[in-house]
């Protein structure tokens, strides 16, 4: 019996995996992370979405000032737990680890792996899967001028595949006009991150820009700083899931900590 051709055609091209990294301090519900992963998951272009903790932060001001790794992973699988397609991976703990394989912790400290490390690793490992990288526009922005270490090499790791969501604007300072020519702003933003995917963007095999920008509906002003700021329940329930909320109480962890319950008695 002769194989159907769609599913020749499955089995011969890789497997399709968007990768988004993140902080997850903690990681926010719907109108941030988990909204995020959702939409990247709803995409047909992806067979599996990677959610990816960082590990060890590339700015030594913000080392140490996290949540233990092992917490934020938990974290994210607790808020990603219910979504098909969507894993959670500890591939950056992976790498440091393999780069600082055999240091003194006076050595290690010194260590720095960036994205092109992570993207290097993987594309060796899994040369079987076409790798996708989702991040925010600023983000991106950062990325195409040139402030990111090996900032081509990130480019080329991916074949220039990248999925750019949109800055949010509307319920924020700049959306509601609280910041002068706010509007201009918005406008001037957006046509710098066009310009931006262009510059670096290829075309794909269908004669598409591989670089998408993707504005995502559900997403609000949630941030994991506000969230570590406070301890208003009705606010948390907000900005995060359930479970995740949960947790951040049983752990104690952020405004639920003893010392900021100390402090606030």
């Amino acid at each position: 019996m002769l194989a159907h051709p769609q599913r020749i055609m499955n089995q011969l091209r890789k497997r399709r995996v968007c990768l988004f990294g993140t902080s997850a301090d903690p990681p926010t519900g719907i109108g941030g992370h988990l909204g995020i992963a959702k939409y990247l998951a709803s995409m047909d272009a992806f067979d599996e979405v990677r959610i990816l903790p960082v590990y060890s932060h590339m700015f030594g001001n913000k080392r140490g000032k996290q949540a233990p790794f092992e917490t934020r992973v938990e974290m994210c699988t607790l808020l990603i737990k219910n979504v098909p397609k969507v894993t959670v991976s500890e591939v950056e703990r992976i790498c440091f680890e393999k780069a600082a394989a055999g240091l003194n912790e006076e050595q290690k400290s010194k260590v720095r792996v960036g994205t092109a490390d992570i993207l290097a690793m993987l594309t060796t490992n899994e040369p079987n899967v076409e790798f996708t990288w989702a991040l925010g526009a600023d983000t991106f922005l950062d990325l195409a001028s040139g402030k990111w270490r090996r900032t081509d090499e990130v480019f080329e790791l991916v074949g220039h595949r990248m999925v750019v969501f949109k800055r949010l604007f509307e319920g924020t300072d700049l959306g509601k006009g609280k910041i002068n020519d706010g509007k201009k702003y918005e406008q001037d933003h957006d046509k710098l991150l066009r310009e931006s995917a262009e510059k670096w963007s290829k075309l794909d095999e269908d004669g598409n820009p591989t670089i998408r920008i993707v504005s995502i509906p559900s997403l609000t002003d949630a941030s994991s700083s506000t969230v570590r700021k406070t301890s208003d329940e009705i606010k948390l329930q907000e900005l995060l899931t359930d479970d995740v909320l949960s947790f951040v109480k049983e752990k104690k962890m952020y405004s639920f900590s003893d010392s900021n319950i100390s402090n606030e008695e």
